[in-house]
Order: structure tokens, then sequence, then C-alpha cells
């Protein structure tokens, strides 16, 4: 009896270890090192930010792949696949261009979230200089809690082609710094340039 127990809960957890994995590689691997096309060069921009809020005040705002108002205004006028699942499109108009990306990893706990997009060609306008045009582009972005709960810390990676990589690394730096700045703002949370705060005793 006990050993035929002990059989049925292996079979199951068995079935459930393979059904997991299956769900997992659903979606195929996609590198995040982009290979340009000739005349596209290859750059990059990493920013990280700390603000003293905890996590969930973040996440409530940017947990969903498809609502992306919160990242510079935009909105996604179509939504292909089901939100936080890679496979899953966004797209549609963005100051003066179209956007189209795709999710390719996400994955989230109590404690953060991380996730990658691929973005299709797209070109960028820059005031008082000539738009940037980027032949493909990647984004991870990665929401963790720290500090006991106090504290978030978000960190970004940019890559892309183009052949403006000036003009490319500015783009994505500018878009980085207004949009964080601004999601702080809109919830009052403060830049933590520091140690971990110490309750008062």
């Amino acid at each position: 009896m006990h050993f035929t127990l002990v059989k049925t809960l292996t079979v199951a957890i068995l079935g459930l270890l393979s059904a997991t994995r299956a769900q997992e590689s659903s979606y195929p691997y996609t590198s995040s090192d982009l290979h340009c096309p000739e005349g596209s060069h290859p750059g990059f921009v990493h920013n990280s930010y700390t603000y003293l809020a905890p996590l969930h005040k973040f996440t409530k705002i940017t947990g969903s792949f498809f609502d992306i108002a919160w990242y510079g205004g935009c909105s996604a006028a179509f939504k292909i696949g089901t939100d936080n699942v890679p496979g899953a499109i966004r797209g549609g108009p963005c100051d003066g261009g179209v956007f189209n990306e795709t999710l390719t990893m996400f994955t989230a706990h109590s404690d953060g979230f991380e996730s990658t997009l691929h973005g299709r060609p797209w070109t960028f306008p820059l005031p008082h200089q000539p738009p940037v045009h980027f032949d493909g582009y990647v984004e991870t972005m990665r929401f963790e809690s720290i500090c006991g709960g106090k504290v978030t810390y978000i960190d970004l990676i940019s890559h892309w082609c183009t052949d403006n990589q000036s003009g490319g690394y500015n783009a994505w730096y500018t878009i980085h710094m207004e949009v964080f700045q601004a999601l702080a703002a809109g919830i009052g949370a403060p830049v933590l340039a520091g140690d971990c705060p110490r309750s008062c005793s």
C-alpha cells in the first residue's frame, strides 16, 4: 500500500515537471545578441536606478507587457497573444513612427520580475537632430525588491543595430532617463543613492 502510494505520487510529480518544462519551452529560445545587417552597427546602453518605494508600486504600473502607456506615453494599438507570455506581440504608432515588439522572455516572482523584448526596425525622431533608424533592437528590463522590501532596484540594457551609433545611444539613454524619472515621480519614490534605509530605534 505504502509502495503503491509513493509510486503514484512519483508518477504525478514527474508528469507535472514534464508539463512545466513543455510549457516553458513552448516558445523557442531567441538570442538577445543581435547580428546587424551590412551598413548597420551594434550598440548598447545600460542604465540602473534605485528608488525608495516597494516593488508592488512599480509592478502595478509596469507589470503588463500589453500596457505600455507608462513607457513614453505610447499605447499598443494592436495586441497579439497572451499578456506576459513569450510570443506575445504589441505595436502601434509612437512618436511619428510605428513600433512592433515581441516578448521573448518573462519571469516573475514575489520579489521581482524580468522581461526581454525584440523590436522590429523602427525610426525614432530626435529633437533638433535627424531621426535615428534602428534595424532592430532588444531590451531586457528587471525590477527587483531589495532592502527588506523597502526599495526597488531597476536594471535595463538595450542594444540595437543602427548606422548612427551616437544617435542610437543618445536616443535610448534619453528614453530611459525620462521614463523612469517620470515613473518614480508619479508614485512619489525618491532616488536612493546609498545604503538601505534604517529603521528608527
